[in-house]
């Protein structure tokens, strides 16, 4: 099923470059994404930016980082886009939409990602963006893609900061038992590992957004495709 939601997203972008036939005249697309200090076993939360004289209305970006320190936990976006991750187990591929296209000319967050410390040490969290739109249907450059790093610490250290939050699931011992509990493994309900959904309900929603997206930005598309070519065709017959 995560594999028919990816398919609709690249439907999508397939669709907008179809009907694109002049590049958008804009100085590229910047992402970039901060460095992240936090304790171990906390969900810390890693946004990503963008910044472009244009709207961006789909982009799709994959993300690479140590496994063995940090887990994926889930996605977020604005309530006027929809933002989806499919974690294959070497990469995160993260699919963005917003169908009137997003302003982003002062480094807008687009979305949010998730994920959880579990072993002290230091990660890098790379990523590459590509097929890019803007709210024209027209594609846009990429010129950058900043990534941060992710340094994780033991817990109780000064170096965690303001984008950390604690586990709210994390395993609490109760006040007569022994302290060795406490190292017991912490049960994560924010997210699924791996980018599964634990709601049936809520999964078939989103596909249900998504193919009516689909047809709307088809249709959409469709009518841009005539009024070009009528406005084509009466340049022409102006001329004569």
């Amino acid at each position: 099923m995560k594999r028919f939601v990816l398919l609709m997203f690249t439907v999508l972008f397939i669709i907008f470059s179809a009907v694109s036939v002049f590049a958008a005249d804009t100085n590229g697309l910047a992402f970039k994404t901060e460095d992240i200090n936090c304790d171990k076993g906390r969900i810390f939360k890693v946004d990503v930016k963008a910044k472009s004289s244009e709207k961006i209305s789909a982009v799709l970006l994959k993300f690479t980082y140590d496994r063995n320190i940090i887990e994926y936990r889930s996605i977020s976006s604005d309530s006027d886009s929809l933002a989806y991750a499919y974690d294959n187990g070497s990469t995160l591929n993260v699919s963005y939409l917003c169908k009137d296209g997003k302003n982003i000319d002062n480094d807008t967050v687009i979305l949010t990602l998730e994920f959880k410390a579990t072993a002290e040490g230091q990660s890098n969290l790379q990523y590459t963006a590509y097929d890019c739109v803007n709210s024209s249907a027209e594609s846009v450059e990429i010129s950058q893609c900043s990534s941060g790093k992710v340094s994780v610490t033991k817990q109780g250290s000064e170096k965690s900061n303001d984008n950390e939050k604690s586990d709210t699931t994390e395993y609490k011992s109760e006040s007569n038992e022994s302290t060795g509990n406490s190292e017991k493994s912490s049960i994560d309900e924010l997210g699924s590992l791996n980018g599964k959904f634990s709601d049936n309900t809520v999964f078939m929603l989103i596909v249900g957004v998504i193919c009516g997206l689909a047809v709307g930005v088809l249709c959409f598309m469709l009518y841009l495709s005539v009024i070009k070519r009528k406005n084509k065709a009466k340049e022409e017959k102006d001329r004569h």
